[in-house]
């Protein structure tokens, strides 16, 4: 079995739910803390054992291409000041990591975006990363399925256990047979609504697909919004016996969502800096109730 050494990133969104600041700035690079989520789903990545990440990426971001470079005008104006060890962070990172990029000129679905990856990926398993989806666990998410891969030879994509009243936002799995937290799926739904959800397992952002999904996406023809859905190549796997909905250990926090973004600054705040959060609630609530 081949090992599991890349990992590709679709980045070339629009970002609209983030409008206006993604007018200037990648969705990618919005900060949780002083890190941007590209950055967290890297580390998570490279924790992983992962040696290579693709970034799918689209001209009219070339921040992002930026953000990786070390030799840039702000990078010398660091290093002239005295203050490039406030970059020893991101430099560990690209140090363990190599960053490549793969162009998406006309996005037409993630389907096809994860093609667009195939000439950097090669003949070999490769993770998936939604950079919206932070996943705060013991062990990396992406190492939990490579485990996972190994014992199963199987596509792995993360799943949990989703509120009924949120399953019409997923795709929710199908569930042929389950041992222990290895569902092996037979389709997955795209949002359905509660009633007609097949089960309450939903689709999270992180994948582990065979080499041969590549092929499977070429010929899959193009779906909803006549885009290529990845969705539908999934379900050509979970045909095939191939796709286990893999139930993770972890929390995670959508990004993607205004909403969701803030309470993953609140957690990862409070988590990194939990005195002076304390400290700051209680002069609030002491402010409060001076000025009742």
């Amino acid at each position: 079995m081949s090992e599991v050494r890349k990992a590709a990133i679709p980045v070339a969104g629009m970002g609209t739910r983030f409008l206006p600041v993604t007018k200037a700035v990648p969705k990618e690079l919005l900060p949780v803390g002083t890190k941007p989520t590209l950055q967290i789903v890297i580390e998570e990545a490279a924790a992983s054992g992962i040696e290579e990440v693709v970034l799918i990426t689209s001209p009219d971001k070339q921040e992002i291409t930026n953000f990786f470079r070390t030799d840039t005008a702000y990078d010398q104006k660091l290093k002239a000041a005295g203050k490039e060890a406030l970059l020893d962070g991101l430099s560990d990172l690209l140090k363990k990591v190599k960053i490549t990029t793969a162009p998406q000129e006309n996005p037409k679905g993630l389907g096809h975006a994860i093609l667009c990856a195939k000439e950097a990926v090669c003949d070999e398993p490769f993770i998936v990363i939604l950079p919206d989806v932070l996943i705060e666990s013991r062990t990396p998410c992406c190492k939990q399925l490579i485990d996972a891969y190994k014992k199963t030879g199987c596509a792995v994509n993360a799943t949990e256990h989703t509120p009924k009243s949120q399953i019409h936002l997923y795709g929710i799995y199908d569930i042929e047979r389950s041992e222990n937290k290895f569902h092996y799926a037979s389709a997955v739904i795209e949002k359905p609504s509660a009633e007609e959800a097949p089960s309450d397992l939903s689709v999270v952002g992180r994948y582990l697909f065979p080499a041969e999904t590549f092929k499977i996406l070429e010929e899959t023809p193009p779906g909803k919004n006549n885009e290529i859905q990845l969705a539908d190549a999934m379900n050509t796997l979970a045909k095939m016996g191939k796709m286990v909905a893999y139930e993770y250990e972890g929390r995670q926090f959508d990004t993607g969502d205004p909403a969701g973004f803030l309470q993953a600054n609140i957690f990862y705040g409070y988590k990194n800096h939990k005195k002076e959060i304390e400290q700051f609630m209680e002069e609030v609530i002491n402010h409060s109730q001076s000025a009742v």
